[in-house]
């Protein structure tokens, strides 16, 4: 693959932020619930769905490339954001990358005491890429070929948007190339919040993302609504978003709390973080009105879950068994071609 496009100063911001670059447009960085998991603690909430946190790549084919600007956002605003590139790495380099780079950056926990043998063995061959680290996924042309890809080699994928490309949606539709989940962000009850919470770089960007939720129907995988809420700006009208959530029908509705990290320090003040109790409060007032159930939630991540009804529930976790099947018959291979191996000889091949 070839070099990334960043300049030297560009490349030490983002290894010091711990991001790893492959290729040109693309980086990897390590989870704290990846870690956590390595090492037997918790693991995020993706486990309502079915994912091992310790076998999760956090990934983006699009580093710096966002057509937004959303002020809670953590991540690193660089010049040109939304400047687009001619050159993008191809879907089956990324995945052959992800995974070398998910290896370097894990192997030093191979003789840690607290990581038992077998985890990180399974660490070395992950089952999941979450397509959400770092700009707006769907501005990456090769989108649809890059979630066939991964699936292809039995590991599941999310796809984290912010809605602003419905065409790109359509797209994953036409080819079948649907994600195992996907993830619609919606940073407003209305027009004028979601502007002034999202700031976007695009015209007719509300239009867009209402575009994209009524195409939300369509996908016959997991669909979730999903609100970072943010106190004294987004935080509003939760009968807004109950109108938005009956236009899309998704499957599952997720409410976060923003957490007062990273970049977004420089833009909110640490007040804007929602308490655990508001969080919830406002997830009750959504399924007052949307009808859907408050089914999970985690506190850790400030997170709580909303499932359409029972019956959405129960698939749910038929699809996490039958995904598990999937990932029986995969590990079987590696476990076979290793176990007369010393693990200090072991060449990990995917």
């Amino acid at each position: 693959m070839k070099s990334a496009r960043f300049t030297e100063r560009q490349i030490q911001r983002y290894l010091r932020a711990g991001y790893r670059l492959v290729g040109r447009n693309t980086a990897v960085e390590i989870c704290r619930w990846t870690r956590s998991a390595l090492k037997g603690g918790r693991l995020c909430y993706k486990r309502w769905y079915g994912v091992n946190s310790h076998r999760c790549i956090q990934m983006t084919p699009n580093l710096n490339f966002c057509n937004f600007a959303c002020s809670f956002c953590w991540r690193i605003h660089e010049e040109g954001r939304f400047k687009s590139t001619p050159e993008w790495d191809e879907p089956s380099e990324i995945v052959d990358g992800i995974i070398r780079v998910q290896r370097e950056l894990l192997i030093g926990y191979k003789g840690n005491p607290k990581v038992p043998r077998e985890r990180f063995l399974e660490a070395m061959f992950p089952r999941h890429v979450a397509i959400s680290l770092d700009g707006e996924p769907t501005m990456y042309p090769y989108l649809s070929k890059l979630i066939t890809e991964i699936k292809e080699r039995d590991m599941t994928a999310f796809l984290v948007t912010n809605g602003s490309i419905p065409a790109r949606l359509k797209e994953l539709l036409m080819e079948n190339a649907e994600p195992t989940n996907l993830y619609i962000s919606v940073y407003g009850p209305n027009k004028e919040v979601f502007i002034k919470t999202s700031k976007p770089l695009i015209p007719n960007a509300w239009e867009n993302v209402l575009e994209s939720l009524d195409l939300m129907d369509e996908f016959d995988c997991r669909t979730v609504f999903r609100i970072t809420l943010v106190k004294g700006l987004n935080m509003v009208e939760p009968e807004g978003y109950a109108k938005l959530i009956s236009y899309a029908n998704p499957k599952f509705v997720e409410l976060k709390g923003y957490t007062w990290v990273g970049e977004s320090q420089k833009r909110l003040p640490k007040e804007a973080m929602p308490r655990m109790e508001e969080i919830i409060d406002f997830a009750a007032e959504i399924s007052r009105l949307t009808g859907y159930k408050i089914k999970v939630m985690d506190e850790k991540s400030r997170v709580v879950m909303l499932v359409k009804n029972e019956e959405v529930w129960n698939w749910n976790l038929k699809l996490v068994k039958e995904q598990r099947k999937i990932e029986t018959k995969a590990d079987t291979a590696w476990r076979d071609k290793i176990k007369d191996f010393r693990l200090k000889k072991i060449q990990f091949e995917f």
